[in-house]
């Protein structure tokens, strides 16, 4: 279970100095780093050769997701497309004004 201590980032967002919070691990168990470890170039670069996709870090160094809940996400789309008229399938092309040639 997370703490307000650490986050958990994809291994591709990873910087030099951040510190590990929890151990890195293969599914077997085995520990390719500790806990408290410090990331470095070098480190990072073993990690994702190793296919590792996410690690855990103290602090927060990237800033929260929203989680912004479904009816906010639906009204937010409906607004961001409300200037799009419908266009009925198999008619694209007339609608930035062009023809379209039917045999």
């Amino acid at each position: 279970m997370p703490t307000g201590e650490e986050q958990r980032i994809l291994l591709s967002q990873a910087a030099p100095g951040m510190v590990l919070s929890r151990p890195v691990q293969l599914p077997n168990r085995m520990v390719l780093c500790p806990r408290g470890a410090d990331l470095s170039e070098s480190l990072i670069a073993k990690l994702v050769n190793l296919g590792i996709k996410r690690v855990w870090v103290r602090g927060h160094p990237l800033p929260a997701l929203s989680h912004e809940g479904y009816s906010q996400r639906v009204g937010r789309l409906r607004h961001a497309f409300s200037r799009v008229r419908q266009i009925p399938p198999g008619q694209e092309g007339d609608a930035h004004g062009s023809t379209s040639v039917r045999s």
